[in-house]
């Protein structure tokens, strides 16, 4: 039953986003709307597991692409070494809309529902092939002053999988958003 609610519930973001993406409220332009200006690389850098640490992978090298469609809402996709040692590619879609500014910095949360592309998690989620994560994400609140303003940090909260017997997993990741 858990697994059902959990694929409705990820199948319903998926579906809705298309509406979610034509209602928002437009925000402010983008200095450079181009292409590239809205594409963040993020590299994880560290992950910790809760209960049982040593049990997994601190170490999920990888690289994620984040390529935002609005302020809220954004594709993501990448490879990584997950916390069962196994390659692991994915493609999500990411809801950010919780967002506040302070002392020239940007914190948004949100959260994410994606695709395993290659099954790295077959066999430890039962909700396979749906991903699911929280995400709250540190910026500069104008990124456009210069490359240092770019950099930020990500920390992507990856619930156990239903079942029981895994962790929850707290990754964080550097972010640079390109020019």
């Amino acid at each position: 039953m858990k697994r059902l609610l959990w694929i409705a519930a990820s199948l319903a973001v998926l579906l809705a986003a298309p509406a979610a993406f034509a209602q928002e409220a437009p925000g402010p332009a983008p200095a450079d709307p181009s292409f590239w200006s809205r594409v963040t690389v993020e590299v994880p850098a560290y992950t910790h597991h809760v209960p049982h640490d040593d049990e997994f992978n601190d170490r999920n090298t990888g690289l994620f692409v984040d390529y935002a469609l609005t302020p809220s809402w954004s594709l993501v996709g990448g490879d990584f070494e997950n916390s069962y040692r196994r390659n692991t590619a994915f493609a999500a879609v990411s809801w950010e809309p919780l967002t506040a500014h302070v002392a020239g910095l940007r914190l948004a949360a949100g959260g994410m529902v994606g695709l395993d592309l290659n099954g790295g998690y077959r066999g430890f989620n039962e909700a396979e092939p749906l991903l699911g994560a929280v995400n709250l994400r540190l910026t500069a609140a104008n990124p456009d002053a210069d490359a240092l303003h770019r950099l930020g940090l990500l920390l992507t909260v990856i619930p156990a999988a239903p079942g029981g017997g895994g962790a929850t997993a707290f990754n964080l990741a550097v972010t640079y958003r390109l020019p």
